[in-house]
Formats: C-alpha cells, sequence, structure tokens
C-alpha cells in the first residue's frame, strides 16, 4: 500500500468586504487562506510479463494500477487471409476476455509496421522475417518494437516458384537462373519477350526482395515483375495455370491453399546461409520466421494482452483449416459484415487448445460471450 498525501496550498477562500464611502473611495478585498490535507489510497500490484525477441526471452515488470482503464488496442490491419483470420481470433480474446475496445487499421506490410514504429498500431500478428530484417533491426534497437511471441508456423517462401508439370516438360529448368535460357516459357503478349514472374504486391515487404533477386541472379533483361495487385489476384493466377496446365512462374509461399491444391516446385538457389540470412542478395529465403510484435507502451497499458500474446500460437492445424473456413464464409449475408468476428466464433467453438493462452477468468468470459451471442 502506498499512501499519497494531495496538499492542496493554493486553495483560496476568498471573502471580500466591499465599503462604499464617500467621495469614491476604493473596496477593501479581505483574503484568507485555508489550508487543506486529504489523505487517498491507491492500490498498485506488480506484474510480471514476458516478451520474446527473435533471438531471446526478456522479462519485464511492469507496475501497474489495479483499476487502471482499458484503453482501445489497434491491430494493423494486413491485406491476406493468415493475418486476417489471426487479427480475428486475436481481437475477439482480447476484446470479450480481457474488456479491451478493439479496432484495425488497414494497409499493407511496409506503411502498417512504421505505424507499430510510430505507436499508431499496437499489435501486429504476422512480422515476417527475414523479408523485413531492415525494419525490424530498426524498431527494436529503437525499443519501439517489441516481439513477444510466434505466429505461424515457420514457412517457407520463393521469389521463383513454378507447375510441376511445366519443369516435366521442361527437365533443364531446375534453377533460377536457369530462367536465362527458359524465361520464353512465361512471356505474354504484352511483355516484350521477357518472361513474366507474377510477384508479391506493392507494400509487401518480399515485394523488394523479389525486384533484388532478379537483379543480383542478372535476371533483368528476361524477366519482368508483375504486381497481381492482391493476394486474391496471385492465388487466382496461380490456379488458373494449374487448372489449364499452362506454365505460371511467381511468388509463393506455404503452406497456403495453393499450396496443397497443386503440385508447386521452388527453383533452386544457392542457400541462405551463404548469404547470411539475407534474400536480397539472391539466395534463397530460407524459412520464414512469423512473430508476434506489440508497441512498447502495451507493456503498460496492456500487460494481460502480452502475457496472452506470449502463450499464442498458430500451428497449420489451426491455420489451415480456420483458413478455409474464412474463404468458404466470408462473403455469405449472415458473415460478410464482420468475417473476422465469425471465423473467431467458429474457431473458439470448435477448438479448446486456445484455453491455455489465456487466464480462467478470461476463458469464462468467452465461453460466456459465445453463449449469450448464439
Amino acid at each position: 500500500m502506498k499512501h499519497v498525501k494531495l496538499l492542496f496550498l493554493s486553495l483560496v477562500i476568498s471573502m471580500m468586504t466591499v465599503a462604499l464611502v464617500a467621495c469614491g473611495s476604493e473596496p477593501q478585498v479581505v483574503t484568507e487562506t485555508v489550508e487543506v490535507v486529504k489523505e487517498v489510497e491507491v492500490v498498485k500490484e506488480v506484474e510480471v510479463v514476458k516478451t520474446e525477441t527473435v533471438t531471446e526471452t526478456v522479462e519485464v515488470e511492469v507496475e501497474v494500477e489495479a483499476a487502471r482503464e482499458r484503453r482501445e488496442i489497434i491491430f494493423a490491419g494486413l491485406d491476406w487471409t493468415s493475418v486476417m483470420v489471426q487479427n480475428g481470433v486475436a481481437s475477439y480474446i482480447v476484446e470479450h476476455g480481457y474488456g479491451y475496445p478493439v479496432s484495425s487499421v488497414p494497409g499493407s506490410t511496409v506503411p502498417l509496421f512504421q505505424g507499430l514504429i510510430k505507436g499508431d498500431v499496437d499489435i501486429n500478428m504476422e512480422v515476417w522475417l527475414p523479408n523485413q530484417n531492415e525494419a525490424w533491426d530498426k524498431g527494436t534497437k529503437n525499443g519501439q518494437v517489441i516481439g513477444v511471441g510466434k505466429s505461424l508456423a515457420d514457412n517457407w517462401q520463393s521469389t521463383f516458384v513454378v507447375h510441376q508439370h511445366t519443369l516435366d516438360a521442361n527437365p533443364g529448368l531446375v534453377k533460377a537462373t536457369d530462367l536465362l535460357e527458359y524465361h520464353h516459357l512465361f512471356t505474354e503478349p504484352d511483355s516484350g519477350g521477357k518472361g513474366v514472374l507474377v510477384g508479391c504486391i506493392a507494400g509487401w515487404a518480399c515485394r523488394g526482395v523479389n525486384e533484388a533477386q532478379i537483379e543480383v541472379l542478372g535476371l533483368s533483361d528476361v524477366i519482368e515483375l508483375r504486381d497481381p495487385g492482391s493476394q486474391a489476384g496471385l492465388f487466382a493466377s496461380i490456379g488458373a495455370a494449374g487448372d489449364k496446365g499452362t506454365d505460371w512462374l511467381g511468388y509463393m509461399w506455404g503452406p497456403t491453399q495453393p499450396d496443397i491444391d497443386y503440385d508447386l516446385v521452388v527453383l533452386e538457389q544457392d542457400p541462405a546461409e551463404d548469404c547470411g540470412g539475407e534474400p536480397k542478395l539472391g539466395c534463397s529465403f530460407g524459412l520464414a520466421e512469423v512473430l508476434v510484435a506489440v508497441h512498447a507502451t502495451m507493456l503498460e497499458d496492456a500487460p494481460d494482452v502480452v502475457s496472452f500474446l506470449n502463450k499464442y500460437s498458430w500451428p497449420a492445424e489451426y491455420q489451415l483449416p480456420a483458413e478455409a473456413w474464412y474463404n468458404d464464409n466470408k462473403d455469405k449475408s449472415e458473415y460478410k459484415d464482420d468475417p473476422g468476428e465469425a471465423v473467431a466464433e467458429w474457431f473458439l467453438t470448435e477448438h479448446d487448445g486456445w484455453e491455455a493462452w489465456l487466464t480462467e477468468e478470461a476463458v469464462e468470459n468467452i465461453h460466456h460471450h459465445l453463449e449469450h451471442d448464439h
């Protein structure tokens, strides 16, 4: 217990006596100062929160008021399916389990990570490394961004992906550098004889990796990088080529639905270790480390949410069924207003592993809300 004495020395009670005397005499002011002392008890408690960086787990002690106000928590509204689903689940838990108002800011990787550094965003559910190495190093070095746990299981990704049927017909196409000879397989009527590579969307951090790899591997004269406009556009181009048996070249990652539905193959590049883990130098990406990160103010403002994120995980056995449900139902009339909340309710009803992430009170709150909402 800490006692705080609040001394109000400046409280002044003024009593004014005004005497009006003949010949316009001046008003007379009498001032009396009263000292008031008030005792107020403020209860504080200390909560220990673990934060995890890429290389280590750090314990941080955060002193919080027991009756602190729960402010709005803002999520990074990134524009691909896996993070839309994770945002739906995590924000549902934060709102209905822990009692915080929630919202999200829509956008792409680069601007939203800058928002996280500035504090305009509180939680980013998918920080992809090594794609965002430069921004990550900047944010964590200055202490604004803190990694608090794992997001997706380690994912593969590559700038140079093709269908197996393309390799079956062209056995000499093995490495990315073989595109110097085989680029003609991927030309389009408007590509001027260059092979078209369907890459990352502008605003995704991997776009810069696509551009750098094409240049470093000496493919700029034979490969044109094109923006699919959206994840849906990227997936549709893969599906169309897979269904028709035509040749397609582009960026892809997994596990994803196209990775499951079609026989995709990564063209060989030098291993990531040969470039010190920096794919912009022309080597493969290596396995992606996908993290959950928060702005530093969350440690004090919402330590219970940080504790939840410390325990959170989203393995493939959660990811793929949840994404499939989301894709199948997000446009239905009963769900389209808030498909994130809909997939959260589906996941939290169908699974119970999430209960290990939360306090007993938060678990009870979630179950109560799910029962009441239905």
